[in-house]
């Protein structure tokens, strides 16, 4: 007896019908496909152009940060020199220019070092924005700007006083308060200086040092804080020593306005630093009170004038007829031409503080 066998698989009739279900099950999977490879790419358009906008920004920054002379500057291109690169002996002058957003070289930044001719540097930068920040004094302390500031109130040694000390810890801080001796019109603080040393070999603390505007009729500090500076206790000495703290520059305050220096305490085991005040000196300055908190700074208590902290603020003042201009520090801002919304900044400080012809 012979036996018919039977065949699996898909009559013409089912291919036939299953074959509009494939197709639209094939372009939606296309489609997924699509736009993934699209939100890939526009991902990896978005990291390419904040990758290029950070190193055009850091290297404008690291050369405008080391200028020791100003040429030029406009809204859109800045120029100066800075010291020997190519081992000449000779400085380097150094411009960079944005081209706009329009024209030969729009979105693009150009790059000048000494007499070559302009060249691009970067691509796609739709947006440029340059503001200088100066400082002005007078002849008489313009001489110390590139070597030394002016001392605009200090607290040093004074006869007949007493060095104390006082550990910090996460109760107790100390303090100053202050009111620059400023005969010109403005100043700007750059710098304070401490006295201080490790309380201990145990030194994993850190000390948080503030400046803050001061209350004149209460001489404690209050809002806002203007500078906020950690530090760590390793950091300071077995003994005694001036610990100088630069600050980004707070410009400008005018004649009169009162500070207060914070030293507390941030983290660490037990007591943190020591500090130094002097105590009972004989024709303490005017306008200087130590400040003492028991309360991790929470509030505090002001001394009268017979007790100060050792200390110094530097900066500069104005306010004289014979003033001159330097530049202090660079803000800068880039944007991308692709996304409006795409922008990096950076605050440069100059190490040489230039004067501005």
């Amino acid at each position: 007896m012979i036996r018919k066998q039977s065949r699996s698989g898909m009559t013409i009739l089912e291919l036939v019908v299953s074959l509009p279900t494939a197709t639209v099950l094939i372009g939606a999977m296309a489609m997924c496909v699509t736009v993934m490879m699209r939100a890939r790419s526009q991902d990896d358009m978005l990291f390419d152009s904040t990758y290029d906008l950070s190193k055009a920004l850091n290297q404008i920054a690291s050369d405008t940060r080391l200028a020791t002379s100003y040429v030029s500057s406009s809204t859109n291109h800045l120029e100066f020199v800075v010291p020997d690169r190519n081992g000449d002996g000779l400085p380097e002058q150094i411009r960079y220019e944005w081209g706009g957003t329009s024209g030969d070289y729009a979105n693009k930044i150009l790059w000048k070092y000494n007499t070559s001719p302009l060249s691009i540097l970067f691509d796609d930068v739709g947006f440029f924005k340059l503001q200088m920040n100066y400082s002005f004094a007078s002849s008489a302390v313009a001489n110390h700007l590139r070597t030394e500031v002016a001392v605009l109130k200090s607290l040093d040694a004074y006869s007949n006083g007493a060095f104390r000390e006082q550990a910090i810890n996460s109760s107790n801080h100390i303090g100053q308060f202050f009111i620059p001796d400023i005969t010109g019109k403005r100043w700007d603080l750059g710098a304070i200086r401490i006295m201080a040393k490790a309380a201990d070999s145990n030194t994993d603390g850190v000390l948080q040092i503030r400046v803050m505007r001061g209350d004149t009729l209460t001489r404690q500090p209050t809002a806002p804080i203007l500078a906020d500076i950690k530090i760590e206790e390793w950091r300071l000495g077995s003994s005694y020593q001036w610990l100088d703290l630069p600050l980004a520059p707070i410009c400008w305050q005018t004649q009169g306005t009162p500070l207060c220096i914070t030293i507390g305490y941030a983290s660490g085991t037990g007591d943190i630093a020591k500090i130094q005040f002097l105590e009972n000196g004989t024709d303490m300055p005017s306008h200087t009170n130590l400040l003492t908190s028991s309360n991790g700074g929470v509030s505090w208590t002001a001394s009268n004038e017979s007790r100060g902290l050792r200390f110094y603020a530097l900066g500069f003042y104005d306010g004289y007829s014979d003033n001159r201009k330097f530049l202090r520090s660079v803000d800068l801002q880039l944007g991308s031409a692709r996304s409006a919304q795409q922008r990096l900044e950076t605050s440069v400080l100059l190490q040489a503080v230039p004067e501005i012809p």
